[in-house]
């Protein structure tokens, strides 16, 4: 009979839920946003540094077949406005200086263009601490004249050596002590992964916590377009609308670059000019330069005519049009990631040779819009939010301001001003991602020679102490059956568990977060609809809702469109009239007060209390081992913890995960890299950085938490109180394999009182639970003695 106590203690922790819900308070990021938002203001205005940090690792050969880096690179530093700073760093076991870091002119693009054909893939190893290192040369002295930024791309894990130990060090390294200097410093990491293989979780790491972007690049062609959207967050640019191949100069601009990128390679581009003038790529005129590449043409023109100019080329909608005028549009720096349930405010000026511009003449002709478009990825985004913000009088200190609405669902999003002075037009744009704290996804790892699927947690947040927080899924098949399953913690700062798919169709996790911040607050999260649709063939496919439903988005349409149009007001009919007179007779019902139906919720728990507690008691008999039981069993504090384990790493579908560096390779295939060149070194890196010691790393403190006695015991998540004592035991009822079960008569008791809590489990898995539930529990009290 002890055992039905045990159950019944549980049951009546879950009804302390209806109490305690909600009782912790969900993760604060409201530090988070001051640290972005000192890091912004610190950056504003600053002219840009730029420093390319490219992985020349033997892997790149598949990963990068057509060297698609080498172009990538040239265009971004024929992008770069001449004033800014920029250098190049290439790594795979060793780091060299590409392109010397200095003031970018046309000499510095000249030595750039040249030098980026020396990019390759002869590396041996991935060497991404190093190299971060090395670009940030002056991190002890740096300067707060430019606002500094650097841009990783890579495809690989971190791996400096053949023994595993010591590359789970250096990662450990880079993100215990690299990556604080570099955020300290005031760094912003914008990462770009080159493959699904890369270690997105340390890119994450470094992007998010710097407020970075984080970019994967399925396929080299994608690299372009992520290497200039990048671009434009780390040295956004002022651009003019460029519409149906049109675009428009005013008297203020000094110069435009066209950035065209051709949909048929083949295509020769034309510019026509206000005066009929045309200008290619194989005229020579005095005012223009034009640079054609593969894919795109870049085209500038020094003191061109005012008027409308016009592209005879079938182009891509990533083509654009900066200016460098006296007259500008400045919108004060915005950040590249924020998080669900917070928003961001517009702050913007037109300055005329450097001053803000007040005159009240002036601003009354500007229309200035504002519109987010929003999605799932940057190939289907839909209008998300439109406004016009020269509404009523122009603002005293010229600056307008507009609150954005807050972001309730995760995607990219995309904002776009445009200023229309009926002589001038300006325009910008900024991409920015909207996050949860948490991210929760799906992938395949190969574990001695068999494929997994793996639910992975990870933190997006740098404010969440990692070690002090525990995560619970619980995952729902298309066969409606329910599974509880704690998560356990990874050397690599992430949250797994394998799941066991046994039915094809859709699975919904719900998945929930209890833990602590650096400072040591509690808090508690929750990540709900995720949806994965699970195949034999395709594995898991993770389901997305669209932001913007397109069914709701008709219907505003549809109602604006009848609003603008005039209605006669329809006649009620005779029976509707009779209808009216009666319900406007009736009077209005009361609603029922809220303390009343608390009242009855209270009052009826605890009558399911205090009936079940009697019907034990009869069941038992009297004796006083009931009151110890009760005693120990709500002082009891369980604090088991997870002991982090090494992560495997993540592989395509068609191959297992090898060191790809470190193969067996042809002598036609590989070249050994060669060592750093001391000349150039001497000549153009400033003085290196001493290496650091790789030194074994302690594992993370535990202070708070015990280990299991048993390593093949699963382990449950730390308890915060007794309330979730139950909850625990009932996660890990799941988990155990199934035991015999001879009393019905107390098994019956405990299932109708399941069922009534919507615990609704199968007669196995009830089985298994109050079995395990017992078990467990009387392990406890084995220990406690």
């Amino acid at each position: 009979m002890l055992k039905c106590w045990q159950a019944f203690i549980g049951l009546a922790l879950m009804l302390g839920l209806v109490v305690s819900a909600g009782a912790q308070p969900e993760l604060n990021l409201a530090q988070a946003s001051q640290e972005i938002e000192s890091k912004l203001a610190d950056r504003s205005g600053k002219p840009a540094d730029v420093r390319l940090v490219i992985d020349v690792s033997g892997s790149m050969k598949r990963n990068d077949p057509a060297n698609l880096r080498q172009p990538a690179v040239d265009l971004l530093m024929q992008l770069l406005p001449e004033g800014s700073k920029a250098g190049v760093w290439t790594f795979g076991k060793w780091v060299n200086m590409l392109v010397p870091h200095q003031v970018v002119d046309e000499q510095w693009r000249s030595l750039g263009r040249a030098k980026a054909s020396e990019i390759n893939s002869v590396g041996l190893y991935t060497n991404i601490g190093e190299a971060l290192e090395k670009a940030a040369y002056d991190l002890d002295a740096p300067s707060d004249e430019y606002a500094k930024h650097i841009i990783l791309l890579t495809d690989g894990m971190v791996d400096i050596a053949k023994q595993p130990d010591k590359n789970t060090q250096e990662w450990r390294r880079i993100v215990d002590e690299v990556l604080p200097k570099l955020k300290a410093a005031g760094y912003t990491i914008h990462t770009v992964a080159l493959s699904d293989n890369a270690d997105n979780n340390l890119l994450k790491k470094l992007s998010l916590q710097t407020d970075g972007i984080a970019s994967v690049a399925h396929t080299a062609d994608d690299l372009m377009k992520i290497f200039l959207g990048t671009f434009d967050a780390a040295a956004p640019a002022e651009q003019v609308p460029l519409a149906g191949n049109q675009f428009v100069i005013d008297s203020s601009v000094e110069e435009f670059t066209a950035l065209i990128f051709r949909k048929n390679p083949a295509d020769l581009t034309e510019l026509i000019g206000p005066d009929q003038t045309v200008y290619s790529a194989a005229s020579q005129a005095a005012d223009a330069s034009w640079h054609r590449a593969d894919n795109y043409d870049l085209i500038t023109i020094k003191q061109p005519l005012e008027g409308e100019w016009g592209l005879s080329v079938d182009m891509d909608d990533d083509s654009r049009v900066t200016v460098v005028s006296n007259l500008n549009l400045r919108v004060k720096a915005m950040a590249n990631n924020v998080y669900i349930g917070h928003d961001q405010l517009l702050s913007l000026v037109l300055q005329e040779d450097g001053k803000t511009i007040t005159r009240p003449e002036f601003l009354e002709l500007m229309t200035i819009t504002a519109k987010i478009m929003a999605g799932n990825n940057e190939e289907v985004l839909a209008e998300f939010w439109q406004n016009e913000l020269t509404d009523g009088e122009p603002p005293l200190d010229g600056r307008y301001l507009e609150d954005l609405p807050t972001f309730e669902k995760e995607g990219v999003y995309e904002l776009t001003v445009v200023v229309d002075g009926k002589s001038f037009v300006r325009e910008f744009k900024h991409s920015f991602s909207v996050r949860q704290p948490f991210n929760a996804e799906v992938e395949k790892q190969f574990s001695d020679g068999e494929l997994n699927f793996i639910l992975k947690v990870e933190s997006l947040s740098s404010d969440v102490r990692v070690d002090k927080t525990q995560i619970v899924a619980s995952i729902t098949s298309p066969s409606k059956r329910k599974m509880v399953k704690p998560l356990d913690l990874t050397k690599m700062d992430t949250w797994q568990t394998e799941l066991m798919p046994d039915d094809e169709g859709m699975y919904f996790i719900d998945i929930r977060i209890k833990g602590s911040t650096l400072d040591g607050s509690p808090f508690e999260s929750y990540i709900t609809d995720v949806k994965f649709k699970f195949s034999s063939e395709g594995g898991f496919s993770e389901e997305q809702e669209p932001i913007v439903d397109p069914a709701k988005k008709e219907e505003k349409e549809e109602k604006e469109t009848k609003k603008a149009e005039p209605e006669e007001p329809a006649k009620p009919t005779d029976e509707e009239g009779e209808a009216e007179a009666q319900e406007a007779e009736s009077e209005p019902q009361q609603p029922v007060p809220a303390w009343l139906l608390y009242s009855a919720i209270g009052i009826g728990n605890l009558l399911l209390f205090v009936g079940g507690y009697f019907i034990v008691r009869k069941l038992l008999g009297s004796g006083s081992s009931d009151e110890d039981l009760l005693e120990q069993f709500s002082e009891e504090s369980v604090e088991e913890a997870t002991s982090p384990k090494e992560e495997p790493k993540p592989v395509d579908d068609e191959e297992e995960p090898p060191m790809e560096d470190l193969d067996p390779a042809t002598a036609d295939d590989v070249v050994e890299e060669p060592e750093p060149i001391a000349e150039q070194e001497k000549e153009q890196e400033p003085e290196p950085v001493e290496e650091p010691q790789v030194e074994q790393l302690e594992e993370p403190a535990m202070d708070m938490l015990d280990e299991p006695d048993d390593a093949e015991d699963i382990a449950e998540p730390e308890a915060y109180d007794a309330v979730d004592d139950g909850i625990d035991d009932l996660d890990e009822m799941a988990l155990e394999e199934p035991e015999s079960q001879d009393e019905d008569e107390d098994d019956d008791m405990v299932a109708a009182m399941l069922k009534a809590q919507g615990l609704d489990l199968a007669d196995d898995e009830l089985d298994d639970a109050i079995s395990n539930l017992i078990d467990d529990l009387d392990d406890d009290e084995e220990e406690s003695k």
